[in-house]
Order: structure tokens, then sequence, then C-alpha cells
């Protein structure tokens, strides 16, 4: 009988241990996950920081433009502009119909953008040749279209 309670005892024991041992991994993994989102973000900021304000009131406005005129195509323009991590940081812009079928991400962060399967065979939107060149580095270069607008206020934010 003490050797029943005795393993008993030790089994309790090895329990015990794997459930100290299983929260500690689970709590690690959250402070990891935490910290790679509060980078992403940050890098996604420092992105996003080159544009100022009058750019990136200029650019959704220039993506519709161009859905129109290259596919007749009306899109779904968020009143301010919404950066999703899922998509790299970038904008996602859908078509204005019932299936809110996905038409593109507006400038996502090249940083973030190789490892992020969501954005594989979309169509992937650029201010300007310089983003364009910076997001082809990760991204297929067919999927990638600049709007040519202009680049003067970074140019002089620098």
């Amino acid at each position: 009988m003490k050797q029943m309670e005795a393993r008993w005892a030790e089994d309790d024991a090895r329990r015990e241990r794997e459930r100290v041992e299983r929260e500690a991994r689970l709590a690690r993994e959250q402070a990891e996950k935490e910290e790679r989102e509060r980078q992403a973000l940050q890098t996604a900021r420092a992105w996003w920081g080159w544009l100022s304000s009058k750019q990136q009131t200029e650019l959704l406005p220039a993506v519709a433009e161009y859905a129109w005129r290259t596919s007749s195509l009306r899109l779904d323009i968020p009143e301010e502009l919404k950066i999703w991590p899922q998509y790299a940081y970038g904008v996602p812009l859908f078509a204005r119909d019932r299936r809110r079928t996905l038409y593109g991400i507006v400038l996502p962060c090249p940083d973030l953008a190789a490892a992020c399967p969501a954005l594989k065979g979309e169509l992937i939107l650029a201010r300007s040749a310089t983003e364009e060149r910076e997001l082809a580095q990760v991204l297929p270069e067919k999927r990638i279209v600049h709007l040519g607008l202009r680049e003067h206020e970074q140019l002089t934010m620098v």
C-alpha cells in the first residue's frame, strides 16, 4: 500500500512539474510573439513614416483611379488609412461588390512582406518606382504596380 501511495505521489509531482513547465513555455512563447508583433509594428510605422500626410491622403484615391482606369472596377476606399498586420502592414482594398473581393494591397512593408503568405499572388500597389524597387526585392515583380506619384516630399524629408 505504501508503494502505491509513493507511486501516486511521484505521478502527482511529475504531472505538476509538467504543468509548470508547460505554463512557463506558453508564457515564454506569448512574450516572444508579443515582442515580434511590437517589432513588426515599429518597422511598419518607420516604413509608413516616410510619407507625409499629403502623400497618405492622395494614395488611396490614386489606387481607386488606377483600378477604374485599368479594370473598370470601383473600390471601397476607407475613410482613414488603416494598415493590416496580416498583409505585412499594407492597406488592403476591396472591390465594391457583394463578395468583397480583394483587389490589392497598398504599400506593404518590404521588411515584413517576405514572411507574409497573404501577399502571395496578390496585386501590390506602390506609390513610386523607388517603392516598387524596394518591394521587388522580396516579392515577385510582375505583381507590383507603381502609381507614378510624386516623390519630391519624401526626398526633401531625409
